[in-house]
């Protein structure tokens, strides 16, 4: 029996509110220290279920079959409880910047800012009525720079935490440079498949 979407959104979000009080309460409860660690507990959730989603096609492209075609079936519901995850993360974060006075750069608003409307986007249109209402061609373009646009995000939070947290940083850059060496080959098998043809 195939688990509903909404379920594995739901139960993906509920973790990452359960994620959040938790990393709140280790760290003062609700104080702009708590806060913060309820911010970086819940993206840090929400990094796997991101590149799952994103690598879904590339995997299902050069290994065909099994756990792997699983993935790319359900990857709009992993797509989404991604989404979920990260509207935690969202309301961790501006929690600590509007009540805690949390330091926030200007081109790092910018970034996240322009990052969270993406996410919100491609949630919205993440339904066969609305590729219909796109087109294709559209639908292709927003999710892919909007994927883009993510791992860029994470890319950059996680070579900064090199220095200071290189058993965190280290393994997350890993899995993206892993991520982005998957896309390339799927890309690469996909190109010889059609000169093939």
């Amino acid at each position: 029996m195939k688990t509903p979407t909404w379920f594995i959104v739901a139960g993906a979000a509920l973790v990452a509110a359960l994620i959040a009080v938790a990393g709140a309460a280790a760290f003062g409860g609700w104080t702009g220290e708590g806060v913060g660690a309820a911010t970086r507990f819940t993206a840090r959730w929400a990094f796997p279920w991101f590149l799952a989603a994103w690598s879904a096609s590339a995997l299902a492209t050069l290994w065909p079959g099994g756990w792997r075609t699983v993935l790319l079936r359900r990857r709009r519901a992993v797509g989404l409880a991604f989404a979920a995850n990260h509207t935690v993360h969202f309301v961790a974060l501006m929690s600590g910047i509007l009540v805690f006075d949390a330091p926030a750069k200007l081109i790092t608003v910018i970034a996240g800012g322009t990052v969270y409307l993406f996410i919100a986007l491609m949630a919205a249109t993440s339904s066969d009525a609305a590729v219909r209402w796109l087109g294709p061609k559209r639908w292709r373009l927003l999710h892919a720079v909007g994927g883009w646009a993510i791992l860029l995000v994470f890319t950059n939070s996680y070579v900064g935490r090199i220095s200071e947290k290189p058993w965190l940083g280290i393994p997350a850059v890993t899995l993206i440079a892993l991520a982005v060496l998957l896309r390339a080959g799927a890309w690469l098998k996909r190109h010889r498949r059609a000169q093939a043809a």
